[in-house]
């Protein structure tokens, strides 16, 4: 009973900024009076979640399975075009001015582009996850396979050490930490973006609920959707996070 009262304490320390949030939402809405079409209080989004559990679970499963899907591609493309952007300068200034300019490139300008070329199906939603995931995976990796140890580059060239040796010996494990970083800012970013893609080309997952939803003026299970989405973006982040701790003790 002591460990659950202490769990409930430090859960608490951590999400009192949005309970309030949600108290003030919902004695917002019962002292105005408001239509369910204009507004629905926190409480009556619950309740519909609790009360109707599987309608939300497939299109979470369906959001959750393209998001860490395109998330894992874009990692790996991201790190792919880091280890040749080190071994190749050339191709470095190359693909650098390219990533940055597809990142910059609002999401939903991204997807009719992309929908124009791949159709209007699930794999352009996989793709526009990966191509959204992999420029910060770029970035960090870049940034790590730099941040070598002091003096180990000259040690490894007094050893007369390849450069793939260098490669795999020191870049690559001197960028875990960097791409822990990459992880943890990508995961939460993966779901927001899984979600637009399905809102605007309705194949599926909480992005097309919510589209559904929203003009049907079923206005609890749009904002339920949508609580969805945040509590998955949350978990991703919240596991990134870890992941990335445990990897910066490793690496200490």
């Amino acid at each position: 009973m002591g460990r659950i009262i202490r769990v409930a304490i430090r859960i608490f320390e951590h999400a009192w900024g949005l309970i309030a949030i949600f108290a003030f939402w919902q004695i917002w809405v019962m002292a105005n009076h408001y239509n369910s079409i204009v507004i629905v209080s926190p409480l009556s989004v619950l309740r519909d979640m609790v009360l109707n559990p599987m309608i939300y679970l497939r299109p979470s499963l369906w959001t959750l399975a393209f998001g860490l899907g395109g998330l894992t591609a874009g990692m790996s493309i991201g790190l792919l075009l880091a280890v040749t952007a080190w071994r190749w300068r050339l191709f470095a200034g190359t693909i650098g001015p390219a990533a940055l300019l597809i990142s910059s490139t609002p999401v939903v300008c991204l997807i009719p582009l992309l929908a124009r070329i791949f159709g209007y199906e699930s794999r352009t939603e996989f793709v526009t996850v990966t191509v959204m995931s992999f420029f910060p995976c770029f970035v960090f990796a870049t940034a790590g396979l730099r941040a070598l140890p002091p003096m180990s580059r000259e040690l490894f060239q007094v050893l007369a050490a390849s450069r793939s040796r260098q490669l795999l010996s020191l870049a690559l494990p001197a960028a875990v930490p960097s791409l822990a970083v990459a992880l943890r800012v990508g995961a939460a970013t993966s779901v927001l973006v899984t979600m637009v893609a399905e809102y605007l080309m309705q194949t599926g997952g909480l992005g097309n609920m919510f589209a559904l939803t929203s003009q049907a003026f079923q206005t609890e299970r749009a904002w339920g959707a949508s609580l969805a989405a945040m509590a998955l973006s949350a978990i991703l982040y919240t596991i990134g996070g870890a992941v990335e701790i445990r990897v910066h003790e490793r690496y200490k």
